[in-house]
């Protein structure tokens, strides 16, 4: 919930901000608050959403309950009190980055500490989920400690580093739930064995390359995740490779409705992933452009994490609160704001690049917005197909 809040007020603060670099006057004040938007959107909604679904899901993949509630809140006002060290630095233009990390690696250690006690239960099935679960803890705490060292990193690849860590942790939950999804399709295990063996060679190349700038590492780091991504996509044949007609013949109204969402949200989050490792390999051949240094970033955030958190929103909340989501009562209209203010930021990050900006073309500044609407619009969305839920879902 936290996460989802901090979300909302970073991605104002980014729409504010992208108005500012077509132009729109603010006040200095404001100017000086930007700078937090990457805070509460990587240390708060990509942190502590993936960490509160760590919690959620990794002990309930083992039937057995968290080792500590109290060190999993511990690890929460840690993450919680970093982010305002941070905000407050921002605000006095102070630098308490070494305080804020600190506080953030303790909070992490924590929660990865707790989650790799959880691992040490064999689950009885689909047990590979776990060295993507056990990568993934592992480059979240590894990328706080570099952090705490005074060397010039690569932005973008420390930025990438930071989101390295969501994207396995969603192909771990991924592996153990798109099969029964999809029609209980046993994946291909070479092919998942192979995207295992490139995440953790993703992860050594992102730490050497944080710690050690060099252009031949950033491309390798870029294209080994692009082939561990394809490698997984093609193992839970995301993009097809099995033939559905049965499964769509059985399946009617909400069982239907449910499956066609689960394959468009996932096809549509993987593409925005390709093209994000695409966008950062281009980038990293020390062609310093700002559309692909923020497309990178963004396409991952907005379009791989954000869907599938819209996909998988729905999908928890049902064992977390005791409510049943209705289906049907879902539109496309979320996700295809979404899109749009993707499409929007795509043409407005090239216009920005290509130094042909003015006041006219002003409007393609404004995608944070329509992301906020479809935002607003996905929430009210959900909460309208749970109080809208009638006896049809206990006969289909």
């Amino acid at each position: 919930m936290t996460g989802v809040i901090l979300s909302f007020i970073g991605t104002i603060i980014g729409s504010v901000w992208m108005l500012s670099l077509f132009g729109v006057a603010f006040p200095e004040q404001v100017l000086s608050i930007f700078k937090v938007h990457r805070i509460f959107q990587l240390n708060g909604f990509v942190t502590l959403m993936i960490m509160g679904v760590g919690y959620m899901i990794i002990p309930r993949m083992r039937n057995n309950l968290t080792p500590s509630n109290k060190l999993a809140k511990i690890s929460y006002l840690l993450i919680i009190s970093s982010i305002g060290v941070d905000f407050a630095g921002g605000i006095l233009s102070s630098d308490y980055s070494k305080i804020a990390t600190v506080l953030r690696l303790i909070g992490v250690s924590i929660f990865g500490g707790l989650m790799f006690y959880m691992l040490r239960i064999v689950p009885k099935l689909l047990r590979e989920s776990d060295y993507f679960i056990a990568i993934s803890l592992s480059a979240l705490i590894a990328s706080q400690v570099v952090s705490l060292f005074d060397v010039q990193q690569n932005i973008l690849i420390q930025k990438q580093m930071w989101l390295f860590f969501p994207i396995l942790m969603i192909f771990a939950i991924q592996y153990k739930t798109l099969p029964s999804f999809l029609g209980f399709l046993r994946a291909k295990r070479k092919l998942l064995f192979t995207s295992i063996t490139l995440a953790i060679l993703s992860g050594i190349l992102g730490i050497t390359s944080v710690l050690i700038p060099s252009q031949s590492v950033d491309i390798a780091f870029n294209l080994s995740m692009i082939s561990m991504v394809i490698c997984f996509t093609l193992s839970l044949y995301i993009y097809g490779g099995f033939d559905n007609t049965e499964i769509l013949k059985l399946i009617t109204g909400e069982k239907k409705k449910r499956y066609h969402v689960i394959i468009l949200h996932t096809r549509i989050a993987y593409g925005f992933l390709l093209a994000a490792l695409t966008l950062g390999t281009v980038h990293a051949m020390n062609i310093t452009n700002f559309a692909l240094y923020d497309l990178t970033i963004h396409y991952t955030a907005i379009g791989f994490i954000g869907v599938t958190i819209m996909l998988y929103m729905p999908l928890m909340i049902p064992p977390i609160l005791e409510k049943p989501v209705r289906f049907l009562d879902f539109n496309y209209i979320p996700l295809a704001l979404i899109l749009i203010a993707l499409g929007i930021r795509t043409i407005g990050d090239v216009i920005l690049s290509s130094a042909l900006h003015d006041q006219a073309i002003i409007v393609f500044g404004v995608s944070g917005f329509v992301v906020l609407v479809g935002m607003f619009l996905f929430v009210r969305m959900i909460h309208r197909a749970m109080k809208n839920t009638n006896s049809e879902l206990s006969i289909v």
